[in-house]
């Protein structure tokens, strides 16, 4: 008996390569791996109910390859009911890209979110001192 299963491509055809972490993180050497697709590379991880980025960096910017990355990741956070974090951003040009182009919403000052997982709504809010936050409820 043969089974079809269609394969995930992305826009440009590229594999998701992944390796153990040389770092330490959390007291948890499992916790996070690397990974490169194309010229991006990076760190990233998950828990239950998410997929998270740590890092990226694009070895050679404008060809792509970091559609193709965030192709890989909201594709698995679909297939696998999770949410998709990318944590810590300091680059807020980034930061703004991953909200205004990519659908990423403010999760904190440093962090933003992308809701796949069923079953959880949420709530733009802005605090008295004028900074952006999320509310997330997860039923």
């Amino acid at each position: 008996m043969r089974i079809n299963i269609k394969q995930f491509k992305t826009t440009n055809n590229l594999p998701f390569e992944v390796a153990a972490s040389p770092y330490r993180f959390r007291d948890d050497t499992h916790y996070h791996q690397m990974f490169r697709v194309g010229t991006c590379e990076g760190q990233w991880g998950c828990t239950e109910k998410s997929y998270f980025i740590l890092s990226v960096i694009n070895k050679s910017p404008g060809n792509g390859h970091l559609t193709d990355l965030f192709e890989w990741f909201e594709h698995s956070a679909k297939r696998d009911n999770k949410n998709l974090l990318v944590l810590c951003l300091a680059n807020g040009g980034f930061k703004e890209h991953l909200i205004n182009k990519k659908g990423f919403k403010p999760h904190g000052d440093d962090h933003v979110i992308k809701t796949f997982r069923a079953g959880i709504k949420c709530t733009d809010f802005i605090t008295p001192e004028g900074k952006k936050g999320l509310i997330i409820d997860i039923k």
